[in-house]
């Protein structure tokens, strides 16, 4: 890992993380999040705070140094440069001698001004959620997965997501000549090693999640989702009770009756006064092969990265937030199927 400390010339901030109370994860996310977009660090920014061979994933694919993480962001500031990212919450778990991970949820404030991978500019506001879960060692990130609602955007600019991943398809074939999508095939490994956390509510949200995604029993929801569960779902959607969740989970799970399902990462924090929160990161490795939320079955096969949030009362979930980028699982239906 390459380090650099270099700071601006004047520059008097006080560097993320370092408080009067002690190094601090949450403040250190925070506040990188905010020198990088919106005080437009960006270059300088990136260079403290981002290692040169940084890992990135996403669904629309594999990103593996420092500059292909400068050419992202000036490419989302084009388009979106109002762009305000509201921090929800922050699951973390980690120390300094050993390295943190953090699971960041915030939404996106932003107006599309800019012409780009969402097509021409059309002035629209978009609220879009994200989930950034990244590793940092000695005061830089050095791994990252990132998901975005592209769904979402899709439905604020007036279109859906399989209009969205075809624009976006049929961009990518006339730059790179292939669709462009993150598969594991893709990959690049990195050191760190994912964990499961050994508690009781750990283990009851990755059984849970098994057995109703990976066992296809949807009976399950309601014994871990409470009654009156609030799930934000992809595209914007939110889910309120048992039925809508049934629903939701049927869509995929008809779509994809082969899939299987993994939990990769579990992260859990407690605090005086809140729930139990939960940060989860899977995938889902699967074959397009049923009539369900993804239309007719085309035979691709289709891989699903996923980063969920949740909240837990009493063994049960009482909020979810689920992200799924359904604008990068139709691309890889459509490049099945040869766009068009």
């Amino acid at each position: 890992m390459v380090e650099s400390n270099r700071t601006p010339r004047n520059d008097t901030r006080r560097r993320p993380g370092y408080t009067d109370h002690g190094y601090d994860l949450v403040d250190y996310i925070l506040g990188i999040t905010r020198e990088i977009w919106e005080e437009r660090g960006v270059g300088p920014a990136l260079e403290r705070y981002y290692a040169d061979n940084v890992l990135l994933r996403s669904p629309a694919g594999m990103v593996t140094d420092r500059q292909g993480v400068v050419a992202s962001t000036l490419q989302t500031l084009h388009e979106f440069p109002d762009r305000q990212l509201l921090g929800e919450d922050i699951i973390w778990r980690g120390d300094e001698e050993n390295g943190f991970i953090s699971s960041h949820r915030l939404t996106s404030v932003m107006t599309h001004t800019g012409s780009g991978i969402y097509g021409k500019a059309t002035n629209k506001p978009v609220r879009v959620r994200v989930i950034a879960e990244c590793v940092v060692r000695n005061d830089q990130v050095v791994e990252e997965w990132l998901i975005r609602d592209q769904g979402a955007i899709a439905a604020c600019l007036g279109t859906d997501a399989e209009e969205l991943a075809r624009l976006q398809a049929e961009n990518d074939l006339g730059i790179h000549g292939k669709v462009i999508f993150f598969t594991p095939n893709a990959d690049v490994s990195g050191n760190y090693v994912d964990v499961i956390d050994d508690s009781e509510e750990a283990h009851a949200y990755a059984r849970g999640w098994q057995a109703i995604w990976g066992d296809k029993e949807p009976a399950v929801i309601r014994q871990l989702y409470h009654d009156g569960a609030c799930v934000c779902a992809p595209c914007g959607d939110i889910l309120h009770g048992h039925i809508d969740m049934d629903r939701f989970v049927l869509g995929y799970l008809a779509a994809f009756p082969d899939m299987v399902f993994t939990v990769d990462n579990l992260i859990v924090n407690r605090a005086p006064g809140l729930p139990t929160r939960l940060a989860m990161r899977w995938h889902i490795e699967a074959t397009h092969s049923g009539w369900g939320c993804f239309g007719a079955p085309g035979g691709a096969d289709v891989y699903i990265m996923g980063l969920t949030h949740a909240c837990m009362v009493d063994g049960r979930l009482t909020m979810e937030w689920i992200l799924i980028d359904e604008v990068s699982v139709w691309k890889q239906i459509l490049a099945h199927s040869g766009v068009g």
